[in-house]
């Protein structure tokens, strides 16, 4: 009895020590392999050698007007651009005024960033008088294209380019 107590012992600790059977990144579906090399960051996915070929064809897919691919244990946004790269702490983006005024219209989307802490007035003969803000070129962005992973640590913004593709 006591040895075979001792077999089934020896039998269940060489069981614990057997791995258990895990999937890996090659057995995912595409849309699960992009977002695992998306989400990736440190390295990022260009430092690691699966996920380079997977990157690149996603790129030239959506280079060709192809979507981006769904992985049904992931949860992303779609695919989404910002051409422009956020302003400068205490500048707002925005756009000089259409009407060819010199005024300056608060836009997410606008191609400048104004100081608005700093107005000044300018006034010139039968025009009167306008406020101006001074304002910069707003940068653009390198990588343009973006999708929001949200995994169990948060949403994390995922920037690419398509130039080359």
């Amino acid at each position: 009895m006591k040895r075979r107590a001792g077999l089934v012992m020896a039998v269940l600790a060489g069981a614990a020590l057997v791995p258990a059977p895990h999937a890996v990144a090659q057995d995912a579906s595409f849309g699960c392999k992009v977002l695992l090399c998306a989400a990736a960051t440190n390295p990022s996915w260009s430092g690691i050698a699966y996920c380079v070929p997977v990157m690149q064809q996603l790129f030239r897919q959506l280079a060709r007007g192809g979507g981006w691919p769904t992985c049904p244990e992931g949860n992303t946004s779609g695919l989404r651009y910002e051409r422009f790269e956020a302003c400068p702490a205490g500048r707002i983006a925005g756009q000089m005024n259409a009407d060819g005024t010199d005024g300056f219209s608060a836009s997410p989307n606008g191609d400048l960033c104004a100081d608005l802490s700093k107005p000044r007035q300018i006034c010139s003969g039968d025009d009167g008088c306008r406020t101006s803000y001074p304002t910069t070129a707003r940068p653009l962005r390198s990588e343009p294209y973006f999708v929001d992973i949200t995994t169990g640590n948060g949403t994390q913004r995922f920037y690419f380019s398509l130039q080359g593709y």
